[in-house]
Parts: C-alpha cells; structure tokens; sequence
C-alpha cells in the first residue's frame, strides 16, 4: 500500500566532488546525493557537460527540488530515496572538516558514558 505522506522539503544543497550534491532537509537531515546516474540520462547531457551549469545547484525556494535554471531540476522525492544519510563533523570555526556517511565503522570509547550531573548512564 502506497503512502500519501509528503517527503521532507530541502532547505539548502552545497555542490561537491564527483557530481554529489550535499542536501539539507527542512526536518534537520543530511543526504549525499550522487548524480552520476541521472546525469547519465540524455534529458540531462547538458548538465553532465557544463561543469557551471551543474556548480548553480541551489534550493528551490519552496523546497521541491534542486533546481539550476529553468530546464533541469531534481525533485525532493528523488533525492530523499536516493539520497546517502550522512554527519558533518564540524570544527570550531564552523568550516566543515569532513563527512561520514552513516553506518560507517566507529571506534567506540573505552570510557563509560557519563550523564552531566557525573554519574554514569545506566547500561542498555
């Protein structure tokens, strides 16, 4: 059975290497879009051919789609489906460091998980 329940709205996109777009959702998720594959379709030559062209990615304003001019345009649907989650790490200045996509390997802390008041969390 099919849901009618509407995809999260993009909030912001950032161009990276290789074709990927890096898409903010309005409900506060990050996705790794690889474009690669649509790129490879011939409706979207253009865009795979002007590296300006592709480098204009932004946000349509209401949050529907990627859109770079009136001609090429990804919808939130497709990039929510297809789309790789992914974390930002973060340094104190705010520049972006890098990126881990979820699920990767994580070394885990030897020490124990300490709530604020000092005590230990209690174990799962």
């Amino acid at each position: 059975m099919k849901s009618n329940k509407p995809y999260p709205l993009i909030a912001d996109v950032k161009v990276q290497p290789n074709q990927r777009l890096l898409v903010w959702f309005r409900n506060g998720v990050k996705k790794l879009y690889d474009c690669t594959p649509i790129l490879a379709l011939p409706a979207f030559e253009p865009l795979r051919r002007d590296e300006a062209l592709f480098q204009r990615a932004r946000a349509d304003k209401h949050g529907y789609a990627v859109i770079w001019n009136d001609e090429f345009d990804l919808a939130e649907s497709e990039i929510w489906l297809g789309g790789r989650l992914v974390r930002e790490t973060r340094s104190v200045d705010g520049i972006t460091k890098g990126m881990k996509a979820a699920g990767t390997a994580k070394k885990k802390s030897k020490r124990p998980a300490v709530m604020k008041t000092g005590r230990k969390k209690p174990s799962a």
